[in-house]
């Protein structure tokens, strides 16, 4: 069965663009050929390694039809402020039933910044998809001045009732900042091509980015079609 992959949530710097690229060069180490969408217009740089696709004024069915029977996964990367946009035109065009039809279905890979109000984010949108979707949390490291416990948390309690899967990502060693500061570059923007950055910032992604990649292992059963694995990344 093919993925749609859609990273989510509505705080902002809560790490979705990193997280969907991320993901991205884990499918493609998985050898599973995937399509990479950003509902930013702003991440449309010369070196954004997918498509863009506009949620909220004129994006078609179609698109989104098209792009699963070419690939294996696509991974959405939903814009802050869009999450709800998104359920509703889940909802509108029933693609629960739509992704049925092609062999499909749905992950929303879920940021936890391990702050309240990102556990809360997590309740809105469990209640919004509920089980019209498969789940995978992504702890990222928080704040730990302000950081809450995620056991026994009422978003722990729902997604552990739908069955997600959880993945901890790693954080920004002093060695990955530094060489992001010296490149005068951001970590999203430093994953669309590592191979294109500065020697010592490529060594320092790059191994990020392996480490990712093994952690987001963990969330397998939800992020890796069915019978992948022979076929080359289409970007």
């Amino acid at each position: 069965m093919k993925k749609l992959i859609v990273v989510v949530n509505d705080l902002e710097r809560s790490g979705k663009s990193a997280l969907a690229r991320a993901l991205s060069h884990h499918l493609k180490a998985e050898e599973v050929k995937h399509l990479l969408v950003t509902s930013n217009e702003m991440d449309m740089t010369d070196s954004f390694p997918g498509e863009f696709w506009d949620l909220e004024d004129q994006f078609e069915v179609s698109q989104l039809i098209a792009a699963i029977d070419r690939h294996d996964a696509v991974v959405l990367d939903v814009h802050t402020g869009a999450a709800r946009n998104w359920g509703d035109l889940f909802e509108s065009e029933d693609l629960e039933n739509l992704l049925a039809e092609i062999d499909a279905e749905m992950t929303l890979v879920i940021p936890d910044t391990r702050s309240e109000r990102c556990n809360e984010e997590i309740c809105d949108l469990a209640e919004i998809f509920a089980d019209q979707a498969n789940y995978v949390i992504a702890h990222l490291p928080g704040d730990k001045r302000n950081e809450i416990k995620w056991k026994g948390s009422p978003a722990e309690k729902a997604i552990r009732y739908l069955g997600a899967n959880e993945v901890e990502i790693p954080g920004l060693s002093d060695e990955l900042r530094t060489a992001l500061d010296n490149a005068g570059i951001d970590l999203p923007e430093a994953l669309n091509q590592p191979s294109s950055l500065p020697r010592f910032a490529e060594v320092q992604v790059t191994q990020w980015l392996e480490r990712a990649s093994s952690c987001l292992a963990a969330g397998s059963e939800h992020l890796i079609p069915d019978g992948s694995g022979s076929v080359a990344l289409d970007y």
